[in-house]
């Protein structure tokens, strides 16, 4: 079972408070005929919604939750046909059926453009964690991550930029653009475009993917920020969450100068238009982690475990920010290699991970702030190649035990 140890005890209290409470969220045996399952959506709805479960899936494979994470996948990538026009389904109940409060037929269901290509993205980042060839060889799967980039793009994409289209009516039971459904009617937003980007490189597709990057850098900059999304009447540059939040945290915005002060008008704009649901806070850890923002990460991290809201989506998350999160965990267990950037804040000295599975193998990770940072493989198929930070790559074998470390100063 995973366990996170550290000198501070809140981390440790935080830490047992969100494993207890996301198993709890486990369903697979709690009646005859689930699948295997999470609860993944509000409380007073039992169902898996897939914008909830795309972002609870890194944190329940951290919690042993593989079996659920691939049935669940895999029942929304069978749900995408021709007729729904290659969107999923929203949300099912735990036996599989179609959740009928969002669906009322195939051309009036809720259907939001960036959780078609956020399933392709989260279960191609399962493999990531897993090895598992399955990820990539089930008909089912292999066959929407294709149509997500595919026929879903040709279906929706009215002006042949190959970019999807949402109708611009703000109606979620019609299609929106974004996951931010208090938003303008955007026809495009920057969230299901940055996702878009993603799946993109995570499927090879590089040259549709820089296409689509240097569009957006050349004509979403007005001079001061990146435009939230476009209208019918052009683009939007108001405060747009998701819409800006999830740009960063994908990579379209790149690096450098202009992501700089897009991460600067997101942080400012958290502090006087923050979020109304808390769900919308939970990505914001994983984006600034992401963009070297550790200190700030950490903040919103101590806001979604204060909080400890019963919202499913806020124990399973929390439990990836306190792993992979702070540790700076990114796996690649096909090639059998781990790449480690420590993301702790001042007031953490030192936490340890154990029982962490990155693939087959078993691990066990302590880091002593941002300076070093100790690697234990209990067991596993063969070495694992970890790299950490800027350092070179060191080949550990099972039952072995590397410590590196690193010129990063600790954060001031």
């Amino acid at each position: 079972m995973l366990a996170l140890t550290s000198g501070n005890s809140y981390v440790e209290d935080a830490f047992a408070w969100a494993r207890k409470r996301a198993m709890d969220w486990v369903q697979t045996d709690a009646a005859p005929g689930n699948l295997p399952s999470y609860w993944a959506g509000y409380p007073s709805r039992p169902m898996f919604y897939s914008r909830d479960v795309c972002h609870q899936a890194a944190g329940a494979h951290l919690l042993g939750l593989d079996a659920e994470n691939f049935a669940m996948f895999r029942h929304f990538a069978a749900s995408a046909t021709p007729a729904r026009k290659w969107f999923p389904i929203w949300a099912f109940h735990f036996d599989g059926r179609i959740a009928a409060l969002d669906y009322h037929h195939d051309e009036h269901f809720v259907r939001e453009i960036p959780a078609v290509f956020d399933l392709t993205y989260r279960a191609l980042e399962q493999y990531d964690w897993t090895g598992d060839r399955r990820w990539l060889d089930d008909p089912d799967l292999a066959a929407y991550y294709r149509h997500s980039i595919g026929e879903f793009v040709e279906a929706h994409d009215s002006d042949g930029d190959g970019i999807p289209e949402a109708g611009g009516t703000g109606d979620i039971f019609l299609g929106t653009a974004t996951y931010n459904e208090r938003e303008a009617p955007l026809i495009v937003a920057g969230d299901g475009l940055a996702i878009q980007y993603a799946v993109l490189r995570k499927l090879g597709h590089h040259a549709e993917a820089d296409r689509i990057q240097a569009t957006f850098l050349d004509d979403w900059w007005n001079g001061e920020q990146f435009a939230r999304g476009r209208t019918k009447d052009g683009f939007d540059y108001g405060w747009g969450l998701e819409s800006h939040d999830l740009v960063p945290l994908f990579g379209l915005s790149a690096t450098g100068e202009r992501n700089e002060r897009l991460l600067d008008y997101v942080e400012a704009q958290l502090e006087t238009h923050p979020p109304l649901n808390i769900e919308s806070f939970s990505y914001l850890p994983e984006l600034l982690f992401r963009n070297g923002r550790g200190e700030s990460a950490w903040r919103w991290t101590k806001h979604l475990i204060d909080s400890r809201d019963d919202y499913p989506e806020i124990s399973f998350t929390v439990v990836e920010h306190l792993v992979a999160g702070l540790l700076g965990l990114r796996p690649d267990a096909p090639n059998a290699t781990l790449t480690i950037e420590s993301h702790l804040p001042t007031e953490i000295d030192w936490l340890t991970a154990d029982h962490v599975r990155v693939g087959d193998w078993d691990l066990r990770i302590h880091q002593e702030g941002r300076r070093t940072t100790e690697v234990t493989v209990h067991s596993g198929p063969g070495p694992l190649t970890v790299t950490v930070g800027r350092t070179g790559p060191r080949t550990i074998e099972p039952g072995r035990t590397a410590r590196v470390s690193t010129p990063t100063k600790d954060p001031s």
